[in-house]
């Protein structure tokens, strides 16, 4: 048998029919679908299942206020935060304002002074739905694939030459370097990175997730970096398709 794909992101049927399982297994990449729907037939005849990644953790990644509850729960290095609604006492900026949902750059926004944070309140309805975060001026930003393995496939986004925004990086405005790449520039405190991410993945209860972080430039000996947050739909071209296959042949037996 096959493992059975759960996605929200159409890059995911790539996957389907590729690993061989030897119990009935699902991967959930951002479905929360539950698992009694999933696994009606198993849970009727009482037998044995896997599953990567819950519905709960799926959950948890891909709303913004679940996601930074959970970081700051298991002490995850993230953006100071605190909910739209609650920040009347806000004076950190420059700041970026989050929709719960938010996701690739839109219902993202930039602000820089008390007085547009009152403004975006005024014309904002349901501010309990949004966060409002720190902005880090960190020159670098990764994402990193990752298990309790370790990083398995990373990335590098790089700017666009003709990028008009430019405090936010998107697939819209942004490449993708390969660690194989010298454009790349590998963090000299990488494994650092790796552990934090792992970190974070756990915090929100995924087994496999993509991270996004920001770091700082390489004049840094030990750069400073921090966890943007969790993917568990991350896009997946003909590289990170392969990445995952490899990859989920050992998960599905270690679950």
């Amino acid at each position: 048998m096959f493992l059975r794909i759960r996605s929200l992101n159409h890059t995911a049927k790539e996957l389907v029919g590729r690993i061989e399982t030897k119990v009935p297994t699902v991967l959930r990449l951002g479905s929360v679908t539950p698992t009694e729907e999933i696994f009606a037939f198993e849970i009727s005849k009482k037998r044995a299942f896997k599953e990567i990644n819950t519905a709960l953790s799926c959950k948890i990644s891909g709303d913004k206020i679940k996601m930074k509850e959970a970081f700051i729960n298991s002490g995850v290095l993230t953006a100071e935060y605190t909910i739209l609604s609650n920040s009347d006492n806000w004076n950190i900026f420059p700041a970026i304002i989050k929709h719960k949902h938010s996701s690739k750059g839109e219902n993202i926004y930039y602000i820089t002074n008390n007085e547009e944070l009152i403004d975006f309140k005024r014309k904002h309805a349901n501010c309990e739905n949004y966060i409002i975060e720190k902005y880090y001026m960190y020159a670098r930003e990764y994402r990193l694939h990752v298990t309790n393995n370790g990083c398995f496939y990373a990335c590098r986004k790089m700017l666009k030459t003709d990028a008009k925004i430019r405090w936010h990086r998107h697939e819209n405005n942004s490449v993708w370097i390969l660690e194989e790449n010298p454009d790349f520039n590998t963090p000299t405190n990488w494994d650092k990175i790796v552990t934090e991410c792992i970190k974070a993945k756990n915090a929100v209860g995924l087994d496999i997730a993509a991270i996004d972080i920001k770091v700082q430039t390489s004049k840094h000996d030990e750069p400073k970096f921090i966890i943007l947050e969790t993917n568990s739909a991350p896009s997946l071209g003909e590289i990170g398709v392969e990445k995952y296959i490899n990859c989920l042949k050992n998960l599905v037996n270690e679950i």
